[in-house]
Formats: C-alpha cells, sequence, structure tokens
C-alpha cells in the first residue's frame, strides 16, 4: 500500500515540473448569466474553428461556472450550449501557448425556449476513475416520470424483486441525495424515488468504488444531485402506481416544490399499500409460505433552501415514515411489525466549507401473534461533520473533512425483564489530495475511524466492549492516451461493522420456518480492493477487480437441535473475488424521431471463501458467469420501448450455492405533454426461481425460492404548475468541488432534446 502511494506522489509532483509543450494552450473562464449574475452550471463550452465548426476541445461548467480547457494554439472561436441555447461567447479568439484566463463570461439567456433548435449532441456520460457520471441527457427518455424511471435507464441498473437498486446484478446500491445518505429502509427509499420528478436532476453520480469521503462505506453509491437552478413559482409532480404480485398494490405519491426568490422549498408525501407473497420450500418437507397482506405506509418529506449570497446557503430538511406491517404464513402463524422512523439535516455552506448537523431516531416493534413474545428498539441517532475543498493550484485540490457521530440503541424483549443496550460514539476525520495535468489524474486519500462501542446483552450473556481505529485507503490514477481512451487504477478500503441486531444473544421469530439467533463474537469486516479499468468514448468499458475481505460477516445454519433450523451470522476467514467486467453499449440508430440502443453487460468472477463455523473447516471455491441484453428505443410520438434479459450461473451468496437464473423484463411508457404513463413486466414466465442448498457435504440441505412472478406494474404520473424560467445562485457542495477542473467528454451522445 505504501508504494503505491509513494508512486501516485511521485507521478503527481513529477507532472508539475514536466516542461509544458510550446504549442499547448490552457483556456479558462467562468460562465454566468448577465441579467442576476448567477453561474451557469453543466453549460457546455467549445472551441469552433475560425469557419464555425465544432473542434473536440471542449469542457462542462462546475457549481461555480468555471471551465478549464486544454487545444492547440490556433484561432478559434469561444461558443457555450445552455438550456437548449447555443451563445457566441467570443466570435473571434487568438489561443496563444500558455494560459489564458478569459475571466467573467456574462451571457444573455433567451426566454422563449420552444423555437430553439439545437443541432449539436449531449454527452450522457462520462467517466472520473471508476466513478460515471450521467448528465440530464442520460434520463431524456424519461421525461414526466419519477427519478426512478430515470435511474432504470443507467447501464446495468436495475430494480430487483420490489426494492432492491443492483448494478450489473452483482451488488446491492446506497442511494445518496445531494451527497447526503437516506437513512431509511429499502421500501421507502424506493418510494422517495418514485416521487421525485425526473426533471429535478442535474445528474447522477455512480460510484462504484466509495473513497474516504463516504465514511467507509463498502456498496457503490448512487448520488442523485438535484438542480441548484429551479424554475420559479410553484411545480408540483403526483404520481399513482399499481402493482400484481399474486396480490395487488397501490401507492400515491406528491411532491410539491416551491421556488420564489433566493428560497427553493418543497413538501412531499407518500401512501402506500403494498401485499406480496414469497414461498421457500426445504427438502425436509417444512414449507414457509410468507404473505405481506398488507404493509401500509407513510412517507412526509419537506426541506428548504436559501441562498444567501454568491456560494453561502442554508438549509434544512425533514424525512419521515411510518409502516405497519403484517405478516402471514402458512402455518397459521402471524408476526406484526410497526416501524417509524424521523430525519433531519441542518446544512450550511459558505464558499468551499460545509457544516452538516442531522438527527434521527426510529422505532421498530415486533409483535409475534399468539406466541404472546414482543420486540422493541429505540434507536437514536446524531451527527455533525464539516467537510472543506481548496484548490492549491491549477493541479492540485485539497479535501479534508471529519465527523462526529452519536448511536444509541435500546432493545426490549417481553419475556425478559432486563434491556439490552448499545451505546457508541464515533469520531472520524480524512483528507485526500486530487491533481490534474494535461493527460493524467488522480487522487490519494486517508481516512481515520475511530469507535467507542458498548452495549449488554441481557442476563447471563453478559456486556461487550469495543474501542479502536481504522485506518482506510484509497487512491486513483487516471491516463488518458488518447482522444477516446482512458485507463484508470483504483485502491479503495472499507469496513463492515456487525449490526446490533446480529450481536443480540436472544432468538426472535422472523418466519415460520427459520429461527434468527445472535452472535456475540462477532469481529468488524475489512475489504480492500484494486481495480484497473479501460473505457473508450466514455462509454464501453473493460475492468479487472480483484478484492479481499478480511473477516466477512455471513450468515449460516449452524447445528440443530431439537429439529429446528436456525440462522445466525458469522465471521468467516476471508473471502477473495477476482472479476472481469465488460460494458459494451452500441448506438444502432441515433435519429431526431427514433434511436435505438443495445447493450450488452458480461462478468466473470472467481471466488474463494474459507473459514469456521462453530467446529467446522468452511472452504469454498466457485466460478459465476452473468449477462445481461437489453435493447432501448425511442419511438416518434413520445414512445419508448425496453426489453431485457438476464442471465447469471450458479452463484455463491455468503455460504448458499444457487443454481443458474434467468428472466426477461420489458416495458412501454407513453408521454403526452404533461402525463406519462408506463407498463412494465418483470419475469412474466416466471422462470427466476432461486434453487440451491447449504452445506450439502454435511447436512444437505436444499431450497427453493419462489417469488411469485409475474410482476406486472402500471404506473402514471403527472407534472404540473408554472415553468417560467429563474436563475439562482448555486449551492457549492464539498463533493461537487471535484469538478472544478473537469472536462466534458463527448461519451456516448444522443441528439439533444
Amino acid at each position: 500500500m505504501r508504494h503505491i502511494l509513494l508512486l501516485l506522489l511521485v507521478l503527481a509532483f513529477g507532472g508539475v515540473l514536466r516542461a509544458q509543450s510550446p504549442d499547448e494552450a490552457w483556456l479558462e473562464g467562468t460562465v454566468v448569466s448577465k441579467t442576476d449574475k448567477t453561474p451557469l452550471v453543466n453549460a457546455f463550452v467549445v472551441l469552433r474553428t475560425a469557419d464555425g465548426v465544432d473542434t473536440p476541445f471542449s469542457a462542462l461548467t462546475d457549481e461555480k461556472g468555471y471551465f478549464l480547457l486544454k487545444a492547440p494554439t490556433g484561432k478559434y472561436r469561444l461558443a457555450a450550449t445552455f438550456v437548449q441555447q447555443t451563445i457566441i461567447l467570443r466570435p473571434s479568439l487568438e489561443l496563444p501557448a500558455g494560459r489564458l484566463q478569459l475571466g467573467t463570461l456574462p451571457v444573455e439567456l433567451t426566454r422563449e425556449l420552444e423555437a430553439v433548435v439545437v443541432a449539436g449532441k449531449t454527452p450522457l456520460v462520462r467517466y472520473e476513475g471508476s466513478t460515471l457520471i450521467f448528465g440530464e441527457a442520460a434520463f431524456a427518455k424519461a421525461r414526466g416520470g419519477s427519478v426512478l424511471d430515470g435511474l432504470t435507464l443507467i447501464p446495468g441498473l436495475q430494480l430487483e424483486g420490489a426494492n432492491k437498486l443492483k448494478l450489473y446484478g452483482l451488488s446491492t446500491l446506497a442511494v445518496y441525495i445531494d451527497g447526503r445518505p437516506q437513512r431509511m429502509s429499502q421500501d421507502e427509499v424506493i418510494a422517495l424515488l418514485q416521487g421525485m420528478s425526473v426533471s429535478e436532476i442535474a445528474q447522477v453520480e455512480l460510484i462504484r468504488e466509495p473513497g474516504v469521503e463516504y465514511s467507509g462505506v463498502t456498496t457503490p453509491i448512487l448520488n442523485i444531485k438535484r438542480k441548484t437552478r429551479a424554475d420559479e413559482g410553484i411545480k408540483g409532480f403526483t404520481s399513482l402506481v399499481g402493482t400484481y404480485h399474486q396480490l395487488f398494490s397501490e401507492q400515491l405519491s406528491t411532491r410539491v416544490n416551491l421556488n420564489y426568490g433566493r428560497s427553493r422549498s418543497y413538501v412531499s408525501y407518500t401512501l402506500g399499500n403494498k401485499r406480496y407473497r414469497e414461498t421457500t420450500t426445504l427438502s425436509s418437507g417444512v414449507v414457509d409460505d410468507l404473505r405481506v397482506d398488507p404493509r401500509v405506509s407513510h412517507q412526509v418529506g419537506l426541506g428548504t433552501d436559501l441562498t444567501l449570497g454568491k456560494g453561502h446557503s442554508l438549509g434544512v430538511q425533514f424525512l419521515g415514515n411510518y409502516a405497519d406491517e403484517r405478516l402471514r404464513f402458512s402455518q397459521g402463524m402471524s408476526n406484526r411489525i410497526k416501524w417509524s422512523n424521523l430525519y433531519a439535516t441542518l446544512f450550511h455552506t459558505f464558499r468551499e466549507t460545509t457544516a452538516e448537523g442531522s438527527r434521527g431516531s426510529s422505532d421498530l416493534r415486533r409483535d409475534q401473534g399468539a406466541m404472546d413474545v414482543a420486540t422493541k428498539d429505540d434507536n437514536r441517532f446524531a451527527r455533525i461533520a464539516l467537510d472543506f475543498a481548496h484548490r492549491l493550484s491549477s493541479i492540485f485540490t485539497l479535501y479534508a473533512g471529519a465527523e462526529v457521530s452519536r448511536v444509541a440503541v435500546d432493545s426490549r424483549l417481553t419475556s425478559r425483564a432486563d434491556e439490552l443496550m448499545l451505546r457508541e460514539w464515533n469520531i472520524e476525520g480524512y483528507t485526500k489530495l486530487g491533481f490534474r495535468l494535461s493527460k493524467v489524474s488522480g487522487f490519494v486519500g486517508l481516512r481515520i475511524a475511530g469507535e467507542d462501542r458498548k452495549g449488554s446483552l441481557g442476563s447471563g450473556l453478559g456486556d461487550f466492549f469495543r474501542s479502536g481505529t481504522e485506518l482506510l485507503t484509497s487512491a486513483s490514477l487516471r491516463y488518458a492516451p488518447a482522444r477516446d481512451h482512458e485507463l484508470s487504477l483504483t485502491h479503495s478500503s472499507s469496513y463492515t461493522r456487525p449490526s446490533y441486531r446480529d450481536l443480540l444473544g436472544y432468538t426472535s421469530v422472523a418466519s415460520a420456518a427459520f429461527l434468527r439467533k445472535g452472535n456475540s463474537e462477532l469481529r468488524t469486516a475489512y475489504r480492500r480492493g484494486l481495480s484497473l479499468n479501460y473505457t473508450y468514448m466514455r462509454a464501453a468499458q473493460l475492468e479487472l477487480s480483484y478484492t479481499d475481505t478480511e473477516d466477512p460477516i455471513v450468515e449460516a445454519i449452524p447445528p440443530m437441535y431439537g429439529g429446528g433450523i436456525t440462522l445466525r451470522r458469522y465471521n468467516l476467514d476471508y473471502s477473495r473475488t477476482l472479476r472481469a467486467l465488460l460494458v459494451l453499449p452500441l448506438p444502432l440508430v441515433s435519429q431526431k424521431k427514433f434511436s435505438w440502443l443495445a447493450l450488452t453487460i458480461l462478468a466473470a468472477q472467481r471466488q474463494w471463501d474459507a473459514g469456521h463455523i462453530e467446529m467446522t473447516d468452511y472452504s469454498a471455491a466457485l466460478n459465476t458467469q452473468f449477462v445481461q441484453h437489453r435493447h432501448s428505443f425511442s419511438l416518434p410520438s413520445d414512445w419508448t420501448v425496453d426489453l431485457g434479459v438476464t442471465y447469471y450461473s450458479g452463484v455463491l451468496y455468503e455460504l448458499y450455492r444457487i443454481q443458474r437464473q434467468w428472466w426477461i423484463d420489458a416495458s412501454v411508457s407513453k408521454r403526452m405533454g404533461n402525463l406519462r404513463a408506463t407498463l412494465s413486466a418483470r419475469d412474466p414466465f416466471n422462470t427466476n426461481i432461486a434453487r440451491g442448498s447449504y452445506n450439502p457435504e454435511v447436512n444437505g440441505l436444499a431450497f427453493e425460492r419462489n417469488w411469485h412472478s409475474p410482476r406486472l406494474e402500471l404506473t402514471i404520473s403527472y407534472s404540473w404548475g408554472k415553468k417560467s424560467v429563474k436563475a439562482q445562485d448555486t449551492r457549492v457542495r464539498y463533493d461537487d468541488l471535484k469538478r472544478l477542473t473537469t472536462g466534458a467528454s463527448e461519451g456516448m451522445n444522443t441528439p439533444a432534446q
């Protein structure tokens, strides 16, 4: 690890000392609105020849309207495209060797946009190492729909089941909005995304290898950035979702945005009534038929962003959820779960510094029907964080931050008189140095996480204590040997602490067939990864990656006593994977009224696991393949059609071997002005049945899980409200500042909408 960090630093500082080519020029400036001097964010700035022909020398403006691009010396025209308008910034420009600063470039925006015709192309995606950044054009086919409709257009991202966003069928995604994690269940996250209009998206970052600034998150992150420019007045979005999945479910969402002067506010409400069924059949003859009937949920959100000045803003957001869920089993048993959550955050930004404070609470109650047993968990959470970014030069940018968080959990079981509890303090800090040269860029980062954790597991089980420090490193080196080619090498590390529920030393009924038992001996798992990525035209990619997880936390079936099946968490010694990933998007047709995109994703993985379960040695190795092929059509009269098939071979999921699976999915959408209707189907032939076994060499326990597809869903969305254009000052956040010197890449393109 020390050698990798040292190599990156040597490359970075070596690049600074390198002499600049005599025919090489750098051009920088800031594009703002002429009327109110606010920055134009994500404006596409391009150099043209003296005859007006576009060149490949271009850049996107950042959150301050700043751009930086490199080109050969010579005579050019400078133009920009913003909100479907093309503006000539300089009709004649002499570009000498060295650095040319144009300063502030005010532009006059036209308010009548309907008559504007743009003949150019808009970038769909660009890369920053292993991070993919999708602009507004990537979600054009979802116009009039929800944020969730737009996200499912991202290549390789799909909604499995009803509530799991997965990447390449391999990794579950963590969802962030404006750089903040959404601290709620997967059902509530999906409901939130279905209730937001896709028109609110400025861009989406798919962070496949989270760095040190993300608190040791182990899964890929989907960071949704809302627009910092908004239309003046009141605008609303309403969606109605009806789902048939053996049973009927409904969801109604409404969101109202109020933008006036320097304030940007919203209020939202979602009502859900969800029902579904799944069946697990064991080789022992036990059938666990689970019905969620019903799950009634309420979700309320509100927030306000207030611009105090240029680069100076204040914001507050609240989100509350309540769910009442009844689980019914074939054996006549039933559980009832009541869950409530309230989360609030206050943030203040001044130039490159952001301070944030958040507080949350959740209460979970489980009633186990005729057994007259109930558990109740009270959770409290508080966090204070400070993040900072500073441009040291045109090459180097420094990022730093610190946070303090407090977690308190109190758990009660009616069958015991004692109370179980957890108290946890976390103090963390990070620093990251980013650099960008003509063809080489990257960063090195370090995070230190200290914890003080103690808790009580109840009578006879004692207490547990843990106090320690984790050291996490990350680094990335990117090299662009030619215009459409880029190589990147990324190192990442993260950790996963055992949840308090996994530590608890008592058994709680989770279904009619399985008992869940705690394990107070669980240790923190550490993951380290290295990936080599090659991209062509910022669209096709080939990636080779290796991950090594120490003490991974897995679920296993310990030796069975009394005929019951018990599930318990354990630590293995290690889990290692070697993976090759190939993504091939192919635009077959790209016309104004008709487009056809084919996408193929291929993945091959070798996995090695080893460890001990109770007194038994465990060792396994398995090869896995994953294939997904999709066709997306944009048709005249605002019709869109998507067809896809997904296949993966036998996989090793923790300690369970699952046989090969495949399914198809399809959707058709029609937009009629402000109204959009989508009909989608997943697995219409019920082929996606998980068949597998656990430890067949010892217990020989086989299982079959049926999700009772097909799943049919009808979504109707309606957008309403005032649509006059009004520019507003932007809110600068530390996680946006890394784009200060990012140039635009043509990438996979589409005709501008």
